[in-house]
């Protein structure tokens, strides 16, 4: 059934700014829940700023985003990003004003899988989760004999934010749009100011990114529509896949939407494209194998049962190194009626391949959550930690470290001076926040806080590390000599709320530039500003 306008319901600012504001791979302890109470009198604070910015007026408050380096695929990393609240708030709460206008522009797509709708443990979530694209895909697909598959190439790295009014409203009426009277140009403003006014690239993590790269998803549809009229296919996030009767037509195909990238500053990412006869699988072989697995109850049996899974496991995570096969595996065993007798057992199997993917590292907690009779000793955890953190701490892997000491405080494991001091050099908001609870706690050791402690003043609350100059000072771990987050007018509201972005009781997150220099802030501006989407109902 075709969703009506209504099925957009309506984005509040609150959600933006709570359960889509932070990257949803970080650990638990760390998100923005606990901004809910200061928001009113943050958007008190942003409303003049960001008039004075429409106006063009001198505005020199810029800000960068807190980045979190995460796994993409096997030696390949992504830098998920943390905005300025400050900015991001400004982003929210034009996107959340502008929300029906956005929904009905992206529910033009003819492809699109992954069309932002009103979420539930995210602000907005896509339509279709991952588990039933293959039933769309399947049926788009007939008829066919050919598979076009593609995606962008670093799509969110590469967006162009003025990309975003082009998408919008055209190319040639968003460089008309001299006083920012379209809501595409604005947005494009928003999201360049939480990065140093760089054009390049939008933050990654956030909610609001998730909403502009489906707008820049939806004109790429629109326009591929336009030149190839009897197009199908699917479209997830940046993922193409297109059904064609010909060789010739998918080569077509091809050279078209590598030509309808280029007009937004996109690349079409040639390594991963390929041209399959069809009929072909629409899941991998691993996921198969391994989804009929039998996991019996008790005894020998299961171990045994459990071996076989493991071991089928790390043979296929060896021929698919790019898909998170082993904590594949680790939710199989999640599902499983564990006995007692097959605990040590299984603990072994799961922390062994935790080595080889940490990703699964969070899967891994839900079992210990999940069996907690049964674990008794920390010594196997103990070794699988340090050893994580051993490796990834020089590489700077901050994602890797910080679920490793997340498990480490959960299940009460002690870490040593010798893996504690490899762990204060990573430069990452999310470890250092996390470890410098655990030393506070007693659980790590460590006498190199220099690093750490170099980030907690007043200078670093607008730069790539406001989380844990913010943070550090209202958990008493800064040594500042002022109250810094007091004389900063921004922030202080924050503390005055007694907001926190990292505690134990903080429920998880379930993932410009003008083009004149002249002109006055027309009337709808003013209206946008003064009848901003209400704030009240947090």
């Amino acid at each position: 059934m075709a969703l009506t306008l209504a099925a957009s319901g309506k984005l509040i600012i609150h959600d933006l700014m709570t359960n889509g504001y932070f990257p949803d791979r970080i650990i638990p302890p760390v998100n923005a829940l606990g901004i809910t109470v200061a928001l009113p009198d943050m958007m008190k604070h942003i409303r003049p700023i960001m008039l004075g910015m429409l106006a063009k007026q001198a505005n020199k408050l810029r800000s960068r985003c807190v980045t979190h380096s995460v796994p993409k695929r096997k030696h390949l990393r992504r830098s998920l990003s943390i905005p300025n609240p400050l900015h991001q708030l400004m982003a929210a709460a034009q996107i959340a004003h502008d929300w029906k206008d956005i929904y009905k522009f992206c529910r033009q797509s003819p492809l699109s899988l992954s069309m932002p709708v009103l979420g539930t443990d995210r602000a907005v979530e896509s339509q279709n989760d991952l588990n039933k694209q293959p039933f769309f895909r399947a049926q788009r697909s007939v008829g066919a004999r050919f598979l076009l598959k593609t995606d962008i190439a670093r799509f969110y790295p590469s967006i162009y934010t003025h990309s975003i009014p082009w998408a919008l409203h055209g190319k040639a009426a968003a460089r008309a749009d001299k006083k920012y009277a379209l809501f595409g140009n604005r947005i494009d403003l928003w999201t360049r100011e939480s990065q140093d006014k760089q054009t390049g690239g939008i933050p990654i993590g956030p909610d609001t990114s998730f909403i502009i790269g489906e707008i820049i998803g939806t004109a790429l549809d629109l326009e591929l529509q336009k030149k190839l009229p009897n197009i199908k296919g699917t479209r997830s996030i940046d993922d193409y896949n297109l059904y064609l009767g010909s060789i010739s037509e998918a080569e077509t195909a091809l050279a078209v939407l590598h030509g309808v990238a280029k007009q937004y500053e996109l690349e079409i990412n040639d390594p991963k494209t390929e041209i399959i006869s069809l009929p072909d699988r629409f899941e991998p072989a691993w996921k198969s194998d391994l989804r009929g697995l039998v996991i019996r109850d008790s005894g020998q049996p299961q171990a045994t049962d459990l071996l076989s899974l493991f071991d089928r496991a790390y043979e296929h995570a060896k021929n698919f190194p790019t898909d998170n096969v082993l904590t594949y595996a680790a939710k199989q065993v999640l599902s499983a009626k564990l006995a007692e007798e097959n605990w040590i057992f299984c603990e072994s199997l799961l922390l062994r391949a935790a080595l080889g993917e940490p990703t699964m590292l969070s899967v891994v907690g839900d079992v210990y959550d999940h069996y907690p009779a049964f674990h008794k000793n920390n010594g196997a955890l103990t070794s699988a930690l340090e050893s994580i953190c051993s490796y990834h701490a020089p590489l700077q892997q901050g994602n890797e470290v910080s679920w490793a000491l997340w498990l480490a405080k959960k299940m009460g494991v002690f870490i040593s001076r010798t893996v504690g001091d490899k762990i204060a050099a990573v430069d990452d908001d999310i470890v250092a926040l996390i470890g410098l609870d655990l030393i506070e706690r007693g659980f790590l050791q460590t006498s190199k806080l220099t690093l750490w402690r170099s980030r907690m003043n007043a200078t670093h609350l607008y730069e790539d590390h406001w989380l844990l100059a913010y943070e550090a000072h209202e958990h008493g771990w800064a040594v500042a000599k002022t109250d810094y987050i007091a004389n900063d007018e921004f922030f202080s509201i924050l503390q005055k709320h007694g907001v926190r972005f990292y505690g134990g009781n903080l429920a998880p997150t379930a993932s410009y530039y003008g083009y004149s220099d002249d002109g006055d802030v027309p009337d709808e501006t003013e209206e946008f500003i003064e009848d901003e989407p209400e704030v009240t109902p947090i």
